[in-house]
């Protein structure tokens, strides 16, 4: 029988393989990896980040929805009193709720890009400087109610819907430039902010 002739195995080309392959994969597992991850959890802060501003926007402008609704006349004054408490509560809620955003307004800020990075902020100072004020508390829960819609959009909205994002971007510079003009001046018997104003008066 014939003798087959075999191949010749190169042992080096063998051995440098298995060490690159062996070098990359320890390469990827303790060079390469540990930033991907770190990468992958600064990603995923940035969505909740993101996800909880915007949750916190639409609770602000319920609560402020609350507070500009009219009290019925018609109705009994157990049910005027459980509203009044009710809003009460709603702006103590919100109050709160504006300075724990306003407290980490870096930390929400840095979670989205430029230009919607300066809208979170034009936002949370706003809002801030609305709860110290001497508007009164309903004149405060209008401009937070109307600050909800256009700062939601923007931060949502894309440059691919551009008219919703341009009138959301419009409306928010208007509003928040209407608020830094000085407030008219508090007029006789108009309750100080952080009072609770009595049955008569228009919260």
């Amino acid at each position: 029988m014939p003798l087959v002739n075999l191949p010749m195995v190169n042992w080096d080309t063998v051995v440098t393989a298995a060490t690159t392959a062996v070098f990359v994969t320890l390469a990827v597992e303790y060079l390469a990896k540990p930033r991907l991850e770190a990468r992958k959890e600064r990603i995923l802060e940035d969505v909740r980040l993101r996800r909880d501003l915007l949750t916190a926007i639409l609770d602000l402008t319920l609560s402020a929805a609350i507070l500009v609704h009219e009290i019925p006349n018609d109705a009994s004054a157990e049910v005027k009193q459980s509203l009044r408490q009710e809003r009460k509560r709603h702006y103590e809620r919100m109050s709160l709720r504006i300075n724990e955003l306003h407290d980490n307004a870096g930390r929400y800020a840095r979670a989205f890009k430029e230009p919607k990075r300066t809208a979170v902020l034009r936002y949370l100072n706003c809002v801030k400087g609305l709860v110290l004020s001497e508007r009164t508390r309903h004149r405060q829960a209008e401009i937070v109610h109307s600050l909800g819609v256009p700062v939601a959009t923007i931060l949502e909205g894309t440059l691919w819907w551009p008219i919703p994002y341009a009138k959301a971007w419009m409306k928010l510079e208007g509003l928040v430039a209407d608020t830094e003009m000085p407030a008219d001046p508090k007029p006789t018997g108009t309750p100080e902010i952080g009072r609770q104003p009595a049955a008569d008066e228009r919260v």
